[in-house]
């Protein structure tokens, strides 16, 4: 008898260590100002961070320790402790945050003039987590801020001249950052290692965000044309562009294991899921309002950010390609990141 208690007490064990959970999700939601970080198990918030204005990138350090979120509007970015409840370490701060006056008319689709903020907003991480890269679009030199990451300092600033990029991420195989330029249909690379521009990639469509498969390929989402273009990252070449048949804005993202690739679309409504070996569409998930997509580590999740009707985290079951939960988040979340806990 007690034998099969114990054999009974050990499968229950191990049936909750399977469900335990691994990782978090971190939402940037815009109208609240808030970092919220959701148990992905559950759907409960488990930590938050009132910020001075709208979070948009995020990125989460190797170890899951630190959280890395720009916020654009206040000229800076935030560095928290995700060890204590996303406690403020410090806010990034830079003369390269801050322009003269932007002259009217002074940027495509016009507006924001007189502003002097060089909008601080796509963050990276390099491969060791020595330095952060930070985006400065709106500079009178648009280009990319270098932060040591163990000194807390800015040490420079890569000049892109290309005005208009939002997103950066950098493959693991290269160590090469790929920075798509949504106003000039061009992706820029740079080696980390020296942080020098090595390369620029003409791109149809409006590029705006970027992922990597294991495989050797950069994937591109476009706004504009609904399509998603496949670069080759050794010869730094467009190798296929796919029609997902959605429209509207939206991010790219690809599973961890490199099987798929999500691409999100605010007007149709919808997160086209892609076979990454095919290059084949194989099926949409209706989502009302969403942004940002993120796999889980074990590739069998995504997590959609999105705005309608209220607020909130989609998860997607991605074998299914179907919704199987909600979570309540925010008012608006944007951007995000997987957190890993253990």
């Amino acid at each position: 008898m007690r034998r099969a208690a114990a054999t009974f007490l050990f499968i229950i064990f191990l049936q909750a260590a399977s469900l335990a959970q691994d990782h978090t999700v971190i939402a940037l939601s815009h109208d609240d100002y808030t970092v919220y970080e959701l148990n992905a198990v559950s759907g409960k918030i488990v930590s938050q961070f009132k910020a001075e204005h709208q979070p948009h990138e995020g990125v989460v350090t190797a170890d899951g320790k630190t959280v890395y979120a720009s916020i654009p509007s206040a000229g800076h970015v935030i560095v928290l402790d995700a060890t204590q409840n996303l406690k403020l370490i410090k806010k990034i701060e830079s003369e390269y945050f801050t322009r003269a006056p932007r002259p009217k008319g002074g940027s495509p689709g016009g507006g924001n003039e007189g502003n002097t903020n060089s909008l601080p907003h796509g963050v990276a991480l390099s491969l060791d987590g020595s330095k952060l890269y930070i985006t400065v679009q709106w500079a009178e030199v648009p280009g990319i801020v270098v932060y040591d990451t163990k000194t807390g300092r800015v040490v420079k600033k890569i000049d892109i001249l290309l005005e208009g990029g939002r997103q950066l991420a950098i493959d693991p195989r290269t160590e090469k950052m790929y920075y798509p330029m949504y106003d000039d249909d061009r992706v820029v690379v740079i080696d980390t290692r020296n942080d020098r521009v090595i390369n620029i990639i003409p791109v149809k469509g409006k590029p705006v965000s970027v992922d990597f498969t294991q495989n050797g390929e950069a994937w591109i989402h476009s706004d504009a044309d609904g399509s998603v273009s496949v670069i080759d990252t050794k010869s730094d070449e467009v190798v296929k562009r796919i029609e997902t048949g959605g429209k509207g804005m939206g991010r790219t993202a690809v599973s961890p294991d490199g099987s798929y690739a999500a691409s999100s679309r605010s007007e149709t409504n919808d997160v086209i899921i892609i076979d990454t070996r095919t290059k084949q569409v194989l099926g949409k998930v209706p989502i009302e309002g969403m942004s940002y997509p993120i796999f889980s580590p074990d590739s069998t999740k995504l997590y959609v950010m999105n705005r309608k009707p209220d607020g909130g985290v989609s998860v997607v079951d991605v074998k299914a390609m179907k919704v199987e939960a909600r979570y309540k988040v925010g008012t608006f979340p944007f951007g995000g990141a997987i957190r890993k806990v253990r």
